[in-house]
């Protein structure tokens, strides 16, 4: 978990809360009375209200757009526990509370980190979303959150002249339109969109994937073939889905092998004489050749 939290206060404004969150290269601030996390203001909660025409940031209070009450998770627990709660409510990040205190912060990202080198995934055209939705560059950053907004995704493909311009994301509404005090409504796309795209082909391992956004600090990547068209977007979400199943799906086995070793024993405990004969006669049977076999 990260140990270096950025909190606010519910009357604090969006627009200051924007700042921090751009000056700090985060995603999100941690809401606190006395102490004890009472909500969290994500980049998330700004999209939805640029959505819904907020415009006056330095007005409006966290309280107002902050999501509360707050999922907490505490610092004994497992990671893949944390992982599930994420992805069971649809959100990339938990404070980690112990004895009613705030100690940490744990995200999507922290939780990829910490699994995906156990996990033995495949390329990333096994995971990545093939709806890759996209937007013109000369429509305004209020469109683009409704869009965003309305189809429940974090980012957007530009697109000028049917070519891929760059891409726009939460955390570029964020930073370029908020933190800014700039009216979305008269912003440009082309004006906020992040460029050149970071892309990787589809026989990219997941595995180098996760490596890549973690070290980039990005959160998704645009998936393109030779010829440059778009076939797909892999995101952390994708990623850390996609470990959770795979080391389920391991755990599962692993279950499965202690039971049968489990009633093995119970069974040399039980039939000694038995399971003496039956390793005799496996000794003693004569072994088939490959024209025996038929092969």
């Amino acid at each position: 978990m990260g140990r270096e939290i950025v909190t606010a206060s519910s009357d604090d404004t969006v627009f200051a809360a924007a700042r921090r969150m751009s000056e700090n290269n985060i995603s999100c601030v941690v809401v606190t009375e006395e102490e004890k996390v009472i909500g969290i203001l994500t980049d998330k909660d700004i999209l939805k209200g640029i959505a819904a025409a907020d415009t006056d940031f330095r007005r409006l209070e966290i309280a107002q757009r902050m999501s509360s009450p707050v999922a907490v998770v505490s610092p004994d627990e497992r990671v893949m526990v944390a992982g599930r709660t994420m992805e069971a409510r649809g959100i990339k990040r938990l404070p980690v509370v112990d004895a009613g205190a705030l100690v940490g912060i744990i995200t999507q990202t922290d939780v990829i980190r910490g699994l995906i080198s156990i996990s033995p995934l495949n390329a990333v055209s096994d995971v990545m979303s093939t709806k890759v939705a996209t937007i013109e560059t000369g429509a305004t950053a209020t469109e683009a959150a409704r869009v965003m907004a309305a189809n429940g995704i974090s980012c957007l493909v530009a697109i000028h002249r049917q070519e891929v311009a760059g891409i726009v994301t939460e955390k570029d509404l964020l930073r370029r339109i908020v933190a800014l005090h700039k009216d979305p409504a008269t912003t440009q796309v082309v004006d906020i969109m992040s460029f050149p795209i970071v892309a990787i082909p589809p026989t990219y391992s997941v595995l180098s994937a996760g490596r890549r956004m973690d070290t980039m600090r990005l959160h998704r990547l645009v998936v393109m073939d030779r010829t440059r068209k778009v076939c797909g977007i892999i995101t952390q979400t994708d990623i850390m889905q996609a470990v959770r199943r795979e080391n389920e799906r391991i755990e599962q086995l692993h279950r499965l092998v202690d039971a049968e070793l489990d009633a093995l024993m119970r069974y040399a405990m039980n039939e000694p004489q038995r399971l003496r004969d039956l390793l005799r006669r496996m000794a003693n049977a004569p072994a088939k050749t490959d024209r025996q076999d038929g092969v």
